[in-house]
């Protein structure tokens, strides 16, 4: 009940903040004397939240570690065996505990806000609001239920979701999530107090923070993707992938609005817009993820819990607020012109807020046709290619965009000649060569790959020293679009059965499958290939298969052989997993011998759940093999009417699984699977692929990175200078 009633306290308490910043607000704008007391009230108010909010993520965290299986959460994506750091995962593993952390990160935030003399109260109040939604929604579908029947051992974490990138992926894309709030209710309070300027500033390194910490999420969800699911892909154009990128390309038509709106007071119009639907598109995302609309269209979405509808409202609410506030003053915002000539920095930030809100715009509308179409009774999808078709032009035209913008960053007063810079006609009809050679004609990719390798260039010589944080993430963007063109466009792929120890030539290499080989620990086993090219050294690629709790394979690893230019990708199709296990019978203290391996069951015991509902026997084997024994535990469990045994690896090569157990008369019946015996006769049919240039989405993605999370640093003041009273270099970029 602590987290209940933690959550419940937090609800209430939040709910008296967000009144009492409301009212310091109004005091504020009346000028009334009680505006310090409500403040006072307010921030107490909120901190307090705070702190209940956070016994209430202690107490959840606490609940993993301690193995409380009679929590449905617990038991749901937590077990006795797993490792540390994937019960750390499994905080957010599931729909409830995401929801929390996303709460913990907005606290955080909160509190930061809170910190600072110059937040506006009536920011502090609409940042309250959000937290309440956030906290109903924990209140409605929370992780702290109880089970009916209290088991013994959960279910576990999804194979696939134990893998380093789990520990990190998740809170990178809710730390950007709850970054997007602040903008939201910045832009809020802007409008409801008709001050339309100091508000931007204070926005943009939250913006600058977010689009980095979101995008940081999307490239690692994409890397992720690519090295584990064996697909041999980074991105799906899935619904909820896309219900990250949405916000992100969102984000960034915030960020250069931002920039935009200092230059053309006019442009404040676009950073409202963006501020609003930058948080708006998060919490739609939210609802099509966890609403089960995209259940059958998407392979890592939620199943609905309740609380789709609570999530449809809020969407709703968030559009009605912020649209209605934007309409009511919209005839009291700055107007002027956008820009005064092409060749100017403010015609080309107001392009790429254009380029960022239409890629947004054609990704949104695909990813809500599975909504749109069952609505209307035939629920269905749009394909790869109509996001393909049309984002390639898009970012033609954003890298074209980012290979001009260098040379209108200039000084206002300096004249702007484009025939200085002739040299970089030179290096676009040069870097016709890197799409002929790749045989890529199509005139699209083509011009995508010139405009990118020029922007490249000029974002590396052109740009100004008060600038670096910009040129290095534009840098970063063109090297990202020349690896995703050319890794996409020029790749190939052919699907083969290799034999074991015969060599195949394949795509310009030759591979050797070498055999199947159990892993140490149990948890899988690996398929061994030896790949080498004409006077390059050979080396040792293994694929990885793991095992579910029933020992049967479940996630699948590709084996990569990483070279600078290009992937060697190999994908196991693995038609030939399942072999059948020798049945032995023995009865306690008898032994089998099993071709160069004996076995012997030495004892056996039988363990009752409190509740009666779950049993388990528990095992005692030697193996001995070579005059060495190794003892063995395999387990057999019946829970929730299903009995499973949990197959024990001895000697790094036999599996043993019991099949069962006769309570009467004790003897016992076993499988025996000779991993070795396997790998020795075994072929494999594996997908491989070449995949040319593939390492520049990674280098692009983390140039991107760096170079948004460094503006973001210097715009929160931690390496800002100061000159005369105001930032130096006003009109910088991030």
């Amino acid at each position: 009940m602590i987290g209940y009633i933690s959550i419940v306290c937090a609800l209430l308490v939040t709910c008296i903040a967000a009144f009492s910043y409301f009212n310091m607000h109004l005091s504020t704008v009346t000028r009334r004397s009680e505006k310090g007391r409500a403040g006072k009230v307010g921030m107490r108010c909120y901190r307090l939240a705070a702190v209940l909010a956070g016994i209430a993520a202690i107490y959840l965290l606490y609940l993993i570690l301690d193995n409380r299986f009679d929590y449905a959460y617990v038991f749901s994506y937590s077990s006795r065996e797993l490792p540390f750091m994937y019960k750390l995962s499994a905080f957010w593993a599931g729909q409830q505990g995401s929801f929390m952390l996303w709460m913990v990160f907005h606290v955080i935030f909160g509190l930061l806000l809170s910190r600072k003399n110059d937040t506006p109260p009536g920011v502090m109040a609409v940042y309250s609001v959000l937290q309440a939604i956030l906290l109903i929604v924990l209140l409605a579908k929370g992780p702290f239920m109880l089970l009916a029947q209290p088991q013994l051992d959960g279910v576990g974490l999804n194979p696939l979701l134990q893998d380093f990138w789990m520990i990190i992926h998740p809170p990178i894309i809710f730390l950007g999530y709850a970054g997007l709030a602040v903008p939201f209710a910045y832009a809020l309070e802007g409008l409801f107090s008709n001050n339309h300027k100091t508000w931007m500033r204070a926005v943009l390194p939250w913006a600058l923070f977010s689009w980095c910490a979101l995008g940081a999420g999307v490239f690692i969800g994409g890397f992720w993707a690519y090295k584990v699911l064996g697909w041999g892909g980074y991105w799906a154009w899935d619904p909820v992938e896309n219900s990250s990128l949405v916000p992100w390309l969102v984000n960034g038509a915030l960020v250069h609005s931002l920039f935009w709106a200092r230059l053309r007071s006019a442009a404040v119009r676009s950073a409202y817009f963006a501020s609003i639907f930058g948080f708006v598109t998060v919490l739609y995302g939210t609802f099509l993820t966890r609403s089960g609309v995209l259940s059958d269209f998407s392979t890592h979405s939620f199943a609905d819990e309740g609380v789709g509808g609570l999530l449809a409202g809020f969407v709703l609410l968030a559009i009605f607020l912020g649209l209605t506030l934007l309409i009511i003053r919209w005839p009291d915002l700055p107007e002027g012109e956008l820009y005064t000539k092409i060749n100017s920095r403010e015609f080309t930030l107001g392009c790429s807020v254009l380029i960022f809100s239409l890629m947004a715009v054609m990704v949104f509308i695909g990813m809500s046709t599975p909504l749109v179409t069952m609505l209307l009774g035939n629920p269905s999808n749009v394909s790869e290619s109509f996001y393909n078709n049309t984002s390639l032009p898009l970012a033609a035209a954003l890298v074209m965009l980012l290979t001009i913008s260098p040379m209108f960053n200039k000084k206002p007063n300096e004249i702007i000649s484009l025939k200085t810079y002739w040299w970089l006609g030179m290096i676009g009809l040069l870097s016709l060569a890197l799409p002929l050679k790749l045989g890529l004609y199509q005139p699209m990719l083509v011009i995508t790959i010139i405009f990118s390798i020029t922007a490249l260039i000029t974002n590396s010589v052109i740009a100004r020293s008060d600038q670096m944080a910009a040129a290095i993430a534009h840098a970063g963007l063109a090297v990202m679009v020349i690896g995703i063109v050319v890794s996409s466009a020029a790749n190939e792929s052919i699907v083969t059965t290799l034999t074991l120890k015969q060599p195949k030539e394949i795509l310009g290499n030759k591979i050797t499958y070498i055999g199947k080989e159990e892993a140490n620990d149990g948890s899988g086993f690996y398929q061994n290939f030896i790949v080498g090219q004409q006077k390059i050294e050979p080396s040792l690629v293994q694929a990885f298969t793991k095992y579910n709790k029933e020992g049967q394979p479940s996630a699948r690893e590709p084996a990569i052989d990483r070279k600078l230019l290009a992937d060697f990708y190999v994908a196991p199709v693995m038609k030939h997993e399942d072999h059948t296990a020798t049945e032995i019978r023995l009865a306690t203290g008898e032994e089998s011998r099993q071709n160069d391996v004996i076995i012997k069951f030495i004892s056996w015991k039988m363990i009752t759940g409190s509740t009666g509902q779950e049993m388990r026997v528990q095992t005692v084997f030697e193996v001995i093999k070579e005059g060495r024994t190794e003892a063995i535990q395999p387990e057999l469990v019946y829970k929730n009417g299903v009995v499973t045994g949990a197959p024990v690896v001895a000697f790094g090569q036999y599996k043993v699984v019991i099949n069962g157990v006769n309570p009467r008369d004790g003897n016992i019946s076993i499988g025996l699977l000779d991993n070795a015996s396997i790998s020795k006769s075994d072929s494999v049919e594996v997908e491989i692929s070449n995949k040319p240039l593939i390492n520049l989405v990674w280098i692009g993605t983390i140039l991107i990175t760096f170079g948004c999370g460094w503006g973001a640093i210097n715009r929160f003041g931690v390496f800002k200078r100061k000159m005369d009273g105001t930032e130096k270099g006003s009109m910088s970029y991030l």
